[in-house]
């Protein structure tokens, strides 16, 4: 059981430097386009959210380009399903933050909705603390 386990794990090789690399460029990315153009129309009241939505894009992108990368590298389906996850979580966060921008549904804020994102924002961030682990 241990020879065959040993033999289907696989090294990958994006390093810790790229990683580092692709979460850099996607953060000034979306701070440049963003703080300007979000600030201007967002009440303050709900710029907290609009942190929360912005950060939640910008791991959520990182996790994607990273699970796309590696499922081509690895061509594995499991892969290919935890990408799908991570891009559907970014889209459902792109969609709340230009709806908080440009209003197309009705908005309600409260304590519920900064809890819900709050909890997406806690769980992308255990995902792109574990992709930058090394152990």
């Amino acid at each position: 059981m241990k020879k065959s386990l040993n033999n289907t794990l696989q090294k990958p090789t994006l390093s810790i430097k790229d990683k580092t690399k692709i979460l850099v460029t996607v953060s000034v990315a979306a701070l440049v386009i963003s703080v300007p153009l979000g600030f201007e129309r967002i009440d303050f009241e709900v710029r907290g959210y609009y942190a929360i939505h912005i950060v939640s894009v910008i791991f959520g992108l990182v996790l994607s380009i990273i699970g796309i990368i590696t499922y081509f590298e690895f061509r594995k389906t499991r892969l290919l399903m935890v990408f799908a996850a991570f891009l559907t979580i970014t889209i459902a966060e792109s969609t709340s933050l230009v709806n908080l921008i440009n209003p197309i549904f009705d908005i309600v804020y409260g304590t519920h909705d900064l809890i819900i994102h709050g909890l997406v924002l806690v769980m992308l961030s255990f995902f792109v603390v574990g992709i930058f682990r090394t152990d």
